[in-house]
């Protein structure tokens, strides 16, 4: 074979082939990595900020527990953080911060806001409606606990509501599972399942809806998509 007068021997072919097909693989890369899904989500933390370990969060969480709340441990920005409740505008945290500052002088509000959430692989990419449907469906999982529990506050929900609801949220987190047994939110929704075990035994208080809520939000903040 010759190119421009000159003979082109089969191992410059084979070079050239090989090059092509790398160099197309390293375009094909750097258009399905470093993308990002868009979904936007705003927390606050009414909780106690945690300097030493989990071990030490967890005896907190049981105290906040023993008088109402949530007593859910969050884990951000390498800190961790003891809940009492959480909500979805600041004002109301700020607002329920400062009644319990009376007594407890040492709680504040976290805020957290999500904008966006980094694709880093393949496999996340070609997921990528799946994973922005689970995103929605578990910011719905998170409201409709947290309007359970304040219903419950308020007396409007007795024990067949909650439960009705819970067993709602118990449902759809194993639909969530089944459409995504093997991934990022696989070991996460698992967990949420557990908090829903665990608080339908017995009596079903409004802590136990805070506490899911807030582990469902937890999904939310932490997660990473691969």
């Amino acid at each position: 074979m010759k190119y421009c007068g000159q003979k082109v021997t089969p191992f410059f072919i084979t070079i050239t082939a090989v090059l092509t097909v790398t160099l197309s693989i390293i375009i094909f890369t750097l258009s399905c990595s470093g993308g990002k899904i868009y979904f936007k989500s705003s927390f606050y933390f009414v909780c106690y900020t945690v300097n030493d370990n989990a071990v030490s969060a967890d005896s907190i969480s049981s105290a906040v527990s023993n008088y109402g709340g949530a007593g859910y441990i969050l884990e951000y920005n390498n800190a961790f953080y003891v809940t009492i409740s959480c909500y979805y505008n600041e004002r109301d945290a700020i607002t329920v911060c400062n009644n319990l500052k009376r007594m407890q002088p040492n709680c504040l509000v976290l805020e957290v806001l999500k904008e966006d959430y980094a694709i880093t692989s393949f496999s996340a990419r070609s997921k990528e409606n799946l994973y922005l449907g689970n995103l929605n469906t578990l910011l719905s999982l998170s409201t409709l606990a947290y309007d359970c529990s304040n219903s419950m506050d308020k007396g409007e929900f007795g024990q067949n509501e909650a439960r009705l609801v819970l067993n709602d949220i118990e449902n759809n987190i194993k639909g969530l599972l089944t459409s995504n047994p093997d991934n990022c939110f696989s070991l996460p929704l698992r967990s949420v399942l557990g908090e829903c075990g665990q608080s339908a035994q017995g009596i079903i208080y409004s802590k136990n809806l805070r506490k899911i809520q807030i582990a469902i939000a937890d999904i939310l903040i932490n997660l990473k998509l691969y």
